[in-house]
């Protein structure tokens, strides 16, 4: 240390803070921690990158208080994720969906998990005037070893998985790359998995509701009981976060207790969710999410991003159904204090903004999206084989809803899937307000007439009626061909960081180039 010591403090600085920066999740997961330990000089750089986002599954959540004991601390924590561990499984399971103890079992571990660390997140409290102002951002997530051993070789459903935030992603996916080298997954043959070639083949409904359960956090468990079933509120949490990254999924009236009871204070909600492969399920689902957006959205929440996922090898008629109406009619109503929104597949913006279809007279009674910045829908009407008169139609009613959005600066309707890509946004940059559609299907399409016109005559465009808006139509570059998934759709948004979050954004890309492989 004594060559280390004559270099001028601040240069010794501007290494340390090259060191803590340059650090790689998967170059060694933990290693950073121990820098810390070093000196005391060392030791504020390297614990405010320590505790900057915390991983823990269940068996560690009894250490948090002690780890997490200072204020100082607490203070430097920002993003934290409960990835919940359920038990394993093997092939003579594997092919057969959970039985009933399987599911209580795993319900429990969630149950108690969950309990546990909100107790002591509940006593987090005296932020206000910190550095910490803006709270902690809580993932949830669960997921069972095996998940990832069976049918399914996914890379992000193992416990190794390197990308965990912004500085771990890599453009080339080189860590893809090389552990489907090590697994050998362009030759894998494993005709029990319904691996052939290299190629997985079509995969039993059952093996798919084997990792796709439905998790409910019971509120019968003692822990709870001596509590009279109420969840601890916990103030410090203002951002909820739920990834596409584990296809199991949080029961739709758990999730809607811990926004009511709990999430007090929450300012923004991130809901990534795979469509269920059992229909029954999945109506209850949808059923319960309604009342979820109906009724239990905290008075604090400003943003919501709510995406519904699925794939050709989980859900290979998904792309065809139609969505539950009353879904996209029961946000519509209860997002009038958002100020983002974006709602991808479990609603469409046909039903949004149903009561104010231009068939219908306008409602002198709207009640206006006061503070709504930024809307992305997606919608099925954006489709190749929908009449442009429908189109339109939906269009003009984005339109009227406009009117009621005084301070939009922008709204997307985008759509995608196999052979086809289309997307529809309204902009107002610096007062220059614009329309733009795109999409790879059709020839000479144009913008009609009457969709301009409203759009044209939004109340915020008065001062120059007709004159200022720019109405542009593009042709995607995708040909059918290149198109796979709704991925390609996403790439064109402009609330692209609005539709998935980051990380999932990545993983998605990976998928749709390579859409055969784990």
């Amino acid at each position: 240390m004594g060559r280390w010591r004559r270099l001028p403090a601040e240069i010794r600085s501007m290494i340390l803070e090259m060191v803590a920066e340059d650090y790689r999740f998967k170059s060694e997961q933990y290693a950073l921690a121990g820098y810390a330990s070093v000196c005391r000089e060392w030791q504020p750089v390297f614990e405010q990158r320590n505790f900057q986002r915390l991983v823990l599954d269940q068996e560690r959540i009894s250490d948090l208080e002690q780890v997490m004991g200072t204020k100082q601390r607490r203070e430097y924590l920002g993003h934290l994720f409960l990835r919940v561990r359920l038990d394993d499984y093997d092939c003579t399971v594997c092919k057969s969906k959970e039985d009933y103890g399987t599911i209580r079992n795993n319900n429990d571990i969630v149950s108690k998990a969950v309990w546990n660390l909100l107790v002591i997140l509940s006593k987090w409290t005296g932020f206000a005037g910190s550095r910490r102002q803006q709270g902690l951002t809580l993932e949830l997530g669960a997921w069972s070893p095996s998940d990832s051993k069976h049918a399914f070789r996914d890379f992000h459903l193992e416990h190794n998985y390197p990308y965990q935030e912004k500085k771990d992603l890599e453009t080339n996916w080189e860590a893809y790359k090389l552990r489907a080298d090590k697994l050998g997954l362009d030759s894998l043959n494993d005709p029990y998995h319904w691996w052939v070639n290299g190629h997985r083949d079509d995969v039993s409904l059952e093996s798919k509701q084997r990792i796709m359960g439905t998790l409910t956090i019971n509120p019968n468990i003692p822990e709870f009981t001596a509590f009279f079933q109420a969840f601890p509120k916990v103030e410090i949490v203002t951002g909820l976060l739920i990834r596409r990254q584990f296809y199991r999924k949080i029961a739709a009236n758990s999730l809607g207790k811990l926004l009511r009871e709990t999430f007090t204070c929450l300012r923004w909600f991130r809901h990534e969710a795979w469509h269920d492969v059992n229909p029954q399920q999945q109506s209850r689902f949808e059923k319960d999410y309604k009342s979820l957006i109906s009724w239990n959205l905290p008075s604090t929440l400003r943003e919501l991003y709510i995406f519904e996922d699925f794939n050709k090898v989980l859900h290979p008629e998904r792309s065809t159904k139609r969505v539950n109406r009353s879904l996209g009619r029961a946000l519509s109503g209860a997002s009038r204090f958002l100020e983002n929104l974006s709602a991808a597949f479990l609603v469409d913006a046909e039903d949004f903004f149903a009561n104010l279809w231009p068939t219908k007279e306008q409602n002198s009674n709207v009640i206006p999206w006061e503070n709504l910045r930024k809307l992305a829908l997606t919608s099925r009407l954006l489709h190749p084989e929908i009449g442009r008169g429908k189109i339109n139609k939906l269009l003009m009613a984005a339109g009227r809803a406009a009117a009621f959005m005084p301070k939009l600066e922008v709204m997307e309707i985008w759509n995608g899937g196999e052979g086809h890509a289309c997307l529809f946004r309204y902009s107002n940059d610096a007062g220059e307000p614009k329309i733009t559609w795109a999409c790879n299907w059709g020839s000479n399409v144009q913008l009609a007439h009457n969709v301009v016109h409203c759009w044209a005559n939004l109340p915020r465009h008065g001062q120059h009626p007709h004159g200022n808006l720019t109405a542009v139509v593009n042709r995607l570059r995708r040909g059918r061909k290149q198109v796979k998934t709704y991925a390609t759709a996403i790439r064109y948004l402009k609330l692209r960081s609005s539709v998935l979050d980051l990380i999932s954004d990545y993983q998605l890309f990976w998928e749709e180039y390579n859409h055969s492989k784990g």
